[in-house]
């Protein structure tokens, strides 16, 4: 499972973004999430990679947070 499809099923799992086609380019708060939304993507992306992402550097997109993710755990894959 890619980086792209974990952070979708994140999504899915609290019920965010359900309309939304998720891209690299896909701005999270301009699709609807909040500042509680967005924390609570950082904590399960950093639960489930094991890694610690500075909220104060908030990912603005979904490739900004691939790229925290492939940053800070080392994966090299090609993503959507």
């Amino acid at each position: 499972m890619t980086i792209l499809e974990q952070i979708k099923n994140i999504l899915d799992e609290r019920g965010l973004l359900d309309d939304i086609e998720l891209t690299r380019d896909t701005n999270l708060i301009e699709s609807g999430l909040d500042s509680l939304d967005l924390a609570d993507l950082a904590m399960d992306c950093e639960d489930i990679f094991g890694i610690s992402i500075d909220l104060e550097a908030a990912p603005q997109t979904v490739g900004d947070l691939i790229d925290i993710i492939k940053e800070k755990t080392g994966i090299d894959e090609d993503d959507e």
